[in-house]
Formats: structure tokens, sequence, C-alpha cells
């Protein structure tokens, strides 16, 4: 007995195990391809529900497909709209994964199945050259390890809980049914991951231990309790994230009282289909069937609704501090190649509350030692999500693409440390600044990377400029109408002026391009080596 419990336990650890590194490795394996092929493909909304579906049938994953869509909105990628979709085809792909499970898991001896998966598998993670090899490899595994898993819990069932009375919960009426659901959301909650609950739920099933109405209701629940990981993911999320993570509640709450609603009556449904369809009814059909049927009434119901709902959601958790990441959380981190674009506009938005604040001693008013300390928080924040990103498996595009984020997050650090410099001349010149007036003008307000040209543009004018007022100090120096100890002092500020400009500007055209598209690249090269080497 205590035997065939603990081997229970280890095949749930399988199936955990299993699921974890199958998302992880397909998420390598897709990458950029992934974030590329959303931006395509889920203009509609019923391309985004059936992507939602097809990801998570893929990924066997509800919560990374809600996790990793959240990182979508935050960079842009997928509005709010369409991400609605997604999380509603995440949960039909949940009920499609039921189907896999009842009729391959309980039909047919699926662990010799399994070895062979992960024999392929290992061998493609531990010798294979490319990253996404290694990663198409690992999900191998994970997929092998699922089954494996599987196939222990059906013989775990078999011997371990056949004595259970869950027949009890059905004799209590509705009090049982909603007790069924609350068993059913605590342990997703506890396991986070619905599927890994709805094969359990469906192995029990099976074997007659979990009448069909008690295990409907631990479907439901297991349904609600993917919102636990939402919710969680979001507590020190962007606005964007929790607006979606409070849709997905939404959505799934809905769903869920609707299924308890009208649970007899679809129970009844799906035993007259089963009947008609089949010689020999089966527990573990009628339950994947129950599943997709509420999933897909929930889709129906919230279709009209979601416009109006994304407004509402829209106009809340709008106070956000200056201080505070506005795309990047930790959901951004769930594919490296979505952690690279918002890293990139966070690193942007740096930029310009630093021009905005040179801007302002430009215009003869003084440095905001608030605005300077939420600047710095930001910069430690992006510090710490970039050496969350630096422990991630990544391609070699992408850790050159993160060599470069850390290089002009420093550059970026050093115009934050040459501020209260600027602020000095400033206080003995009010109009020393005034060339860079039209520069910083346009780094605070630039929209990339569309702006990119015209700021090229604009630090060439202002290099030909301040040339101009070098070459008249030296004719001062030279005519002894200023000594060499003020014209000495005043060169060295207007190359710490320069550094500044150059730094700056030459960090915020190269975040730029890691954002997005570029322009022409017959002009990027020049410019590029312009600003190197402008003095």
């Amino acid at each position: 007995m205590l035997s065939d419990i603990l081997i229970g336990l280890g095949a749930l650890g399988l199936i955990l195990l299993g699921m974890d590194w199958l998302s992880k490795g397909l998420k390598a394996a897709a990458g950029r391809a992934l974030m590329q092929f959303l931006e395509r493909s889920t203009q509609k909304s019923w391309q985004g529900l059936l992507f939602g579906t097809a990801a998570t049938v893929a990924v066997q994953s509800s919560t990374v497909i809600t996790v990793t869509t959240i990182g979508f909105v935050n960079a842009g990628i997928l509005s709010l709209q369409n991400a609605a979709f997604v999380i509603y085809g995440s949960n039909v792909g949940t009920s499609l994964t039921g189907w896999f499970v009842a009729l391959v898991g309980m039909q047919f001896k699926i662990d010799a199945l399994a070895m062979p998966l992960i024999g392929v598998g290992a061998l493609l993670k531990l010798f294979a050259k490319s990253a996404r090899r290694q990663g198409f490899g690992e999900a191998l595994v994970g997929f092998g390890l699922f089954f494996l898993g599987l196939a222990y819990l059906k013989d775990s069932f078999d011997t371990v809980f056949v004595d259970i009375e869950f027949s009890l919960l059905s004799e209590l009426g509705v009090w049982g049914l909603l007790l069924g659901v609350l068993i059913g959301t605590l342990l997703t909650v506890v396991m986070q991951a619905s599927i890994a609950v709805l094969a359990l739920v469906i192995t029990a099933t099976s074997t007659g231990v979990i009448p069909l109405s008690v295990a409907a209701a631990f479907v439901i629940g297991a349904n609600l309790g993917t919102t636990s990981t939402a919710i969680i993911s979001t507590l020190a999320a962007t606005a964007k994230a929790k607006r979606l993570a409070m849709l997905h509640v939404i959505f799934n709450v809905v769903t869920g009282v609707v299924a308890i609603i009208i649970l007899t009556p679809l129970l009844w449904l799906i035993s007259l289909l089963q009947n008609a369809l089949f010689h020999d009814p089966n527990p573990a059909l009628s339950l994947a069937l129950f599943h997709t049927l509420f999933n897909i009434l929930g889709v129906l119901l919230m279709w009209p609704l979601t416009s109006r709902l994304v407004l509402f959601l829209n106009s809340r958790f709008r106070a956000q501090k200056a201080g505070q990441l506005r795309v990047l959380d930790a959901s951004s981190l769930s594919i490296p190649a979505v952690a690279i674009k918002t890293l990139s506009m966070e690193s942007l938005r740096v930029g310009q509350l630093i021009s905005g604040q040179a801007l302002l001693l430009s215009q003869g008013k003084t440095l905001s030692s608030q605005s300077i300390e939420q600047i710095r928080q930001l910069q430690s924040e992006i510090s710490h999500y970039l050496t969350l990103l630096g422990k991630s498996q990544l391609t070699e595009q992408e850790s050159q693409a993160l060599n470069e984020l850390i290089k002009n997050q420093l550059r970026l650090e050093m115009t934050l440390q040459l501020l209260p410099e600027l602020a000095e001349q400033a206080e003995r010149d009010p109009q020393a600044f005034v060339p860079e007036q039209a520069l910083w003008q346009q780094l605070s307000s630039a929209h990339w990377p569309d702006a990119a040209q015209q700021i090229r543009s604009c630090y060439r004018d202002l290099m030909r400029q301040r040339q101009k007022l070098k070459e008249q100090l030296y004719l001062l120096v030279l005519t002894e109408r200023l000594s060499n100890d003020s014209g000495g002092d005043q060169l060295l500020r207007f190359a710490e002026l320069r550094r500044f400009n150059q730094q700056l500007t030459r960090a915020m055209l190269a975040l730029a391009k890691l954002h997005g598209p570029q322009p022409a690249p017959q002009t990027s090269a020049v410019n590029h080596k312009e600003i190197s080497h402008a003095s």
C-alpha cells in the first residue's frame, strides 16, 4: 500500500517534470519565430483563438501560454483584445489535452512509447549543436516523461484509491459538487498545472474511483485554479499584465459558474452522445467531452462581450509611478526574444527621462532630485532583469542582443552620472546648453524607431555648432582675450558635454535598433561611425 502511494507521488512528479521540460524545450525551439508568428497571425479573434488552442496542445500547459501571453501584451506584440482570444483558446486547448489522455493514455500501453521518446530526446539535447534542436530534444524528453508518469499513475490508482468512497460527494447534492470544485481548484493551485490535475481526474474516472458527476466538478475547479498563476504573476506586474490577468479570471469564473448551473443537463446530453456514437460508453471520454463542451460554451458566451470588457479593463490600473517599470515584468522572461524587446523599451524610456532632465537644465531650471532617484530605481530594476535573462538559455543572436543591452545600459548610467556636472555648468552659465535644446527635446519625446534618422541629423547639426564654438574659444585664447586657465576649463566643459551627448545618442539609437525595424541601412553605418568620432 505505502509503496503504491509513493509510486503515485512519483508518477505525479514525472508528469509535472515532463510538462516543465516540454514547455521549456518548445519555447527554446520556437523563440523569436513564435513572436514573429504571433504578430502576423493573431490579428483576428478567431486566429487568436486557434493559436491559443494549438499552442496549449503543443506545450501541454495553459499556465505557460498565459504567462507568455502576458509577456507579449507587455511588449506590445499583442493587444489586449487579441490576447483575450489567445487566453480563451488556451482553455479550449487544455480540454483537447484531456481527449489525448482519455484516448491514448487510457487505451494504449503508453510507457512503451515513452522510453523511445526519452531516448531520442536525450540524444538531441546532449549532442545537437544548435539551441533550437536542443530545445526540441528537451521537449521530446518532457513528452516521454509525461507519458511515463501517466502510465504509473494509472497503475497506482488501480491499487491505492479503489476503496475510497468519492461517491459520497455526489450524494451531498449541490454542496458535494461545490466541494468537488473547491478540491479541483486547490489541487491546481498547489500543482500550478491544470493539465496534471486533468490527467489525475481522468485516470481516476477511467478506473472507476471517482463518479462522473464528481469528476466533472473537479474539472471545473481545475479550470478556476488556472487563474491563480495569472494572479500571482501580476502581483508586482505592469498595468497591461494586470488587465489581462483580470480578463482571464473573469472568463474562467463565468465559464465555471455556467458549467455548474448546467452540469446535470450537460452530462445527460453527453450520455446521449456517447450512447449514439459508441457501443460501450467510456467515463474518461465522457469527462473529456464535458470539459471541451463547457469551455467552448464559455468562449461563445464571452465572444460578444469581449470588446466591452476590454474597454472596461483599459480604464483600470492606470495609476503608475514614474519610477515603475511599464512593460517589463517576470512574464517577459518566458521567451528571451520578448524579454529583449521589453528591456530595450524600458531602457529607451530611461534615456528619454535623462534627456528630459538635461532639457530642464537648458531651459534654466534645476534638476529634480525625485526624478533622478526614480531614474536610478528604473536602472536598478532593469539591471536585475538583465541578470535574470543572462541565466536563461539563449541563442547566439539573443546573447549578442543581451550584450548590446548591457553596453547601452552602462552608457545611460554614464550620462546619469554626468548630469550633476552639467547642472554645475548651467549654474555658472544659464545659456550654456542652448545649442543642445533641439537634440534633447527630440530625444525626450522621440517615437522609436521612426525618429532615428531625424535624431542623427540633429546630432550632426549640433556637432557642427559645437565645433564652431570651440574654434571661437581657440581664437579668444590666441588673441589673449581669455586666459589659458579659463580656456582650458571651458574646453573641459565642452568635452564633458560632448561625452554626454555622444553616449546618450548612441545608447538610444542602439536600443531603438533592438526595439524594432530600422531605417535604410545605407545611412545607419555611416551615421553610427559619425557619432562615434564626432568632436
